[in-house]
């Protein structure tokens, strides 16, 4: 049989080959030995399956500890604490309608209003029918009153199978347990050399401390008769251990005297980092200038490790003081910059680059405005130019992008006068690419109101003034911001002027004319000008200028010819397609070469000439 407790033993005596807890051998023909052993296996298999004589019924319908199904594997007694008596380990037996009886193992209880029992059935389960009894299980006074096949070892008390119990020549080799027949057991003079099968006397044969040096032949133990660690230091003559006999890496630290290894027994570049303690190495262990830069590890030298006045410009990387290592209240003087140094590339034109000194003069520009602000005043505000119509900030204030005629740079401050959404309205500068923001100069309604803004460029504002008329109490990104143009003029009447050359002195007349000397010029009527000078005349090209034959030859000075020597810088006044101009005579000349004249043949020019 292969069972391993009592409940398992088959009903058929001639299956039943082994006990089940100690799996003694009972089959047919078992040794005498076994027969002991055997029993004993049945014995702790009835003992663990029961302990007292007989079933008790501790649960029924009729009100003494009511059981009631709880799940397939668990039942309740109600009203009770009766975990003592359903513990875990013990058999159980319950009737109900359904499926009628069935055994099991109390596999564990609990107790909170009902006692729970939780149980391992041998076979089925519970079902929800109303359970009719419930049996706790110990040995039986009579046979039907625990099931053949449910008595194991657990259900058999120690030492209960007594001497009377047992038949006649039950007992073989098989139930014996290996060891258990001791002297006590045999009679006298009973066993001899020829009981004894050849190489059968073991271990377990021979009593303790029986074997003497006599018994044993010289040479016969070898290293497999020592148990490991038998052989302590009073077996080992003294200066027997010699570097031969002792293997590879088996001494350790507890086998060396403190102190005992010294500098010769460490062999050279054997000391590594693991062998070193954290924090045991001091300055004195280091040899003067042996702490080169690959021992040191990046970023720990501080400043705390510098002495003072130790750092000078042989350790300091070319381009590489920023402005951010520069002490803010460091004085740099005249005296630290090499002359020469400061190119053109630091002083940019204001009004077209960005560069460090552009910023330094916008930040004191900004600083100038607050002062001014403060005093009550308002400076003078440079744009590169002004809007004509609605922009897109978002992308039409670029660098590449063209305000009333002019192309726009990164960095350019533009008024923007005309958007649709006059909340847009303001300064704002121009950027490499996206969405322009409002100058950080000006990005308040206290900024703006009341400034003053000078167009510097474009077709349509160059050089007109804008002031901003938005009030200071309105909100900048909701409120309307308003620019409008400024066009000098008189705020008083002019009564009186002081007279010079040509002019008379005295009230203005009352149509706001002044009087003009007639010695000099008049406005109306025909001027006579005699011995005059005039220095850059002209006359308005609009109109239509009349004169007489006579009148021409004026021009030339005289109206006869004369004998006048013309030169390459001479010029001849020629009617181009009804427009008269001034045409040198060396054009004439060149006109003449090109038509087939040669210029320098008199008839021939005269011909030329007509």
């Amino acid at each position: 049989m292969a069972g391993t407790f009592l409940g398992k033993y088959d009903t058929t005596a001639a299956n039943n080959t082994a006990t089940g807890t100690g799996s003694v051998s009972v089959a047919e023909g078992m040794l005498p030995s076994n027969i002991n052993n055997a029993f004993r296996s049945v014995m702790a298999d009835i003992r663990q399956h029961y302990n007292t004589a007989e079933w008790i019924e501790y649960g029924d319908a009729a009100g003494t500890y009511t059981a009631t199904y709880a799940s397939s594997t668990s039942f309740t007694i109600d009203g009770a604490n009766v975990t003592a008596i359903y513990h875990a380990g013990r058999r159980v037996k319950v009737v109900a309608s359904t499926p009628g009886t069935i055994y099991g193992t109390i596999s564990s209880t609990s107790f909170s209003t009902n006692t729970t029992v939780n149980v391992t059935w041998d076979s089925g389960s519970l079902s929800s029918e109303a359970i009719t009894s419930v049996y706790i299980g110990v040995l039986a006074k009579t046979n039907n009153s625990i099931p053949t096949e449910v008595i194991g070892t657990t259900n058999i008390a120690d030492d209960a199978i007594t001497a009377a119990k047992m038949a006649a020549n039950s007992v073989d080799s098989d139930s014996y347990v290996d060891g258990s027949i001791d002297l006590a057991h045999m009679s006298v003079n009973s066993i001899d050399s020829d009981q004894y099968v050849d190489a059968s006397i073991d271990a377990e044969h021979l009593a303790a401390d029986i074997i003497t040096g006599a018994k044993i032949a010289d040479d016969a133990i070898d290293s497999e008769h020592y148990t490991d660690g038998s052989i302590d230091t009073a077996h080992i003559a003294a200066d027997q251990i010699t570097n031969a006999k002792i293997a590879d890496d088996q001494i350790d630290s507890e086998h060396y005297v403190d102190g005992s290894i010294d500098l010769a027994h460490l062999s050279a570049d054997s000391v590594n980092g693991a062998k070193i303690v954290d924090d045991a190495i001091d300055s004195e262990h280091y040899t003067d200038g042996s702490i080169d830069t690959a021992h040191i590890a990046d970023l720990n030298v501080t400043l705390a490790k510098l002495a003072a006045s130790s750092v000078n410009s042989s350790k300091i990387v070319d381009d590489s003081i920023v402005n951010a290592d520069i002490n803010s209240s460091a004085a740099i003087d005249a005296t630290k910059i090499a002359d020469g140094t400061v190119t053109s590339a630091e002083f940019q034109y204001i009004n077209t680059l960005s560069s460090n000194a552009q910023t330094q003069i916008d930040a004191k520009a900004a600083t100038t405005y607050v002062d001014d602000a403060v005093a009550g005043l308002r400076t003078r505000i440079i744009a590169e130019c002004a809007s004509t119509a609605n922009v897109t900030i978002s992308s039409a204030l670029e660098a590449g992008d063209t305000i009333d005629g002019i192309t726009l740079v990164a960095g350019d401050r533009v008024l923007l006068k005309d958007q649709s959404t006059a909340s847009e309205n303001g300064l704002y500068t121009a950027v490499s690419s996206g969405a322009a923001s409002r100058d950080t100069q000006f990005n308040s309604i206290s900024e703006l109101s009341g400034q003053m803004v000078v167009v510097n460029q474009g077709s349509a504002n160059d050089n007109k003034i804008f002031l901003c008329t938005t009030n200071n109490t309105a909100s900048l990104g909701s409120d309307s911001i308003t620019f409008t143009v400024i066009t000098p003029s008189n705020t008083g009447t002019v009564t009186s002027i002081t007279a010079g050359t040509g002019l008379s002195g005295g009230a203005i007349t009352s149509a706001g004319t002044i009087a003009i000397d007639s010695t000099v010029a008049t406005l109306t009527g025909t001027q006579t000008f005699t011995n005059k000078t005039y220095t850059s005349p002209k006359i308005n090209e609009d109109v239509v200028v009349t004169s007489t034959a006579t009148e021409l030859n004026k021009m030339d000075g005289d109206t006869s010819a004369t004998g006048t020597t013309l030169v390459d810088a001479d010029r001849l006044v020629v009617n181009d397609a009804g427009t008269m101009v001034q045409v040198a005579i060396s054009d004439v000349k060149t006109y003449l070469n090109s038509a087939g004249y040669v210029t320098d043949d008199p008839t021939a020019l005269a011909i030329a000439l007509g």
